[in-house]
């Protein structure tokens, strides 16, 4: 039986986040890699970004197209690379951003679906760790990955 993108994300932030706040994110809608790849840039990196105090470049990366497949991450990667220069936004936090746009890519190509897997998984669990030890509560940051 295969298991879930929220299962197996769950799973890779049990190393990084405490295992009271993953509980209550056990069950919910299924989640789709378009939809995790959203919501951890448009969502994750912006809101960690605004507790970094960069308020600009979260602005922008709300103002992003929603990615809905690889021809919108195709877009969203070098605009994020843009953004970090624009606004000197942390890196730490664009580069994951921009890592979990990349694959998208890749899970999307022909065979790269399960290696496309493991890179946005590794990607978001980055991009989370970082949002954690900027400040972000990891109630917060599970809520803004995996509720809608």
């Amino acid at each position: 039986m295969a298991v879930g993108l929220r299962a197996r994300l769950l799973s890779e932030l049990e190393r990084y986040l405490p295992e009271e706040s993953l509980r209550s994110f056990a069950s919910g809608e299924a989640l789709t890699p378009s939809a995790l790849a959203d919501r951890a840039i448009r969502s994750l990196a912006a809101r960690a970004l605004e507790v970094r105090r960069a308020t600009d470049a979260a602005s922008r990366i709300r103002a992003l197209p929603a990615i809905g497949g690889a021809e919108v991450a195709r877009g969203i990667m070098p605009a994020l690379e843009r953004i970090g220069r624009a606004t000197d936004a942390p890196a730490d936090l664009v580069r994951p951003a921009s890592q979990t746009a990349g694959a998208l890519l890749r899970l999307e190509s022909p065979g790269g679906e399960e290696a496309g897997t493991e890179q946005l998984l590794a990607a978001v669990v980055r991009l989370a760790a970082v949002s954690v030890r900027s400040g972000l509560p990891a109630g917060e940051v599970l809520r803004l990955l995996l509720e809608a």
